[in-house]
């Protein structure tokens, strides 16, 4: 054991620096012979190694984040998980969420993608995105992970929007297009209020045209069924079912469902009325915690 003792100051600086605890610092400083360099190294592994040993632990609380590039044509969703609700209001993993959207923002993916499979990828100072989260794993003591991240990048005229709503369980990212010399601000107050509706409603898809066939005829087939179990004549069943399935669309597609702001008009109206030349929703992501 080194005979080392750091001052008051150099545990200081080490603590501002890493934000670990002051006995961490003082036996980082001790162990290292006053090198603040190798000091924060071993307060670093040690948090590594806290990481490891909170990993089988289940993180299902945390925070939905975004980021916007400034010209609105690009933007991030990610989903960062931590075990208590404690834990994601703290600043650290508010930060690691921010820099995650950054880094998402800049380097993709540009489909959902499942967290996981990004951990490995570089985020930056020769760190991956595991050491990140595993860094401020050991800086807080739960464990925490990406569960899920998406970029949207606009192709041809249109704006990329986000909406977290409070307290950042659910967060949204949408891509709206529009013509050439239609107003920007215009469409991105379109984006805004369409995304409240996805947060609010929890859409599916856009429209029905974007339905995978096989979702569609499974929805079908339990239609045609529900239509016979009521003891519907055999020839009206799938015009009963056709019936049904326009309830389903008003569900589960965003531009059929009821404006939330005004239940009597549905979205595809709100769109076609907002004045906001050739506007279409090309795509979103809603991402939740609960």
């Amino acid at each position: 054991m080194s005979d080392y003792k750091p001052s008051a100051a150099e545990i200081k600086r080490l603590r501002e620096v890493t934000l670990a605890g002051f006995q961490d610092c003082q036996k980082a400083l001790t162990e290292a012979n006053g090198d603040m360099s190798v000091a924060e190294d071993i307060i670093k592994k040690k948090g590594l190694q806290v990481a490891a040993k909170k990993s089988h632990r289940e993180a299902s609380d945390g925070l939905v984040a975004t980021l916007i590039s400034d010209d609105r044509t690009s933007g991030s969703l990610v989903e960062v998980n931590t075990e208590t609700d404690f834990a994601a209001k703290n600043e650290e993993f508010v930060k690691l969420s921010k820099v995650l959207a950054a880094h998402v923002l800049a380097q993709g993916p540009d489909t959902v993608t499942d967290g996981p499979d990004l951990y490995n990828v570089n985020a930056g100072d020769g760190r991956t995105v595991k050491t990140l989260i595993d860094e401020v794993i050991g800086k807080i003591g739960e464990n925490m992970g990406l569960k899920r991240a998406v970029r949207f990048k606009v192709d041809g005229p249109g704006v990329v929007h986000a909406y977290i709503h409070p307290p950042g369980k659910v967060g949204v990212l949408i891509e709206v297009g529009f013509s050439d010399g239609a107003d920007k601000a215009k469409a991105n107050d379109l984006a805004h209020e369409l995304a409240l509706q996805i947060a609010f409603a929890d859409p599916g898809f856009v429209c029905s045209e974007d339905i995978p066939e096989t979702v569609l005829a499974k929805e079908r087939t339990l239609c045609e069924e529900k239509a016979r179990e009521q003891g519907k004549p055999e020839h009206m069943v799938p015009k009963i079912a056709e019936g049904m399935l326009r309830k389903f669309y008003a569900e589960e597609c965003l531009l059929e469902q009821p404006y939330a702001k005004e239940p009597k008009s549905c979205v595809k109206d709100i769109v076609k009325s907002y004045g906001v030349p050739g506007a279409v929703v090309k795509r979103f992501a809603r991402f939740s915690l609960k």
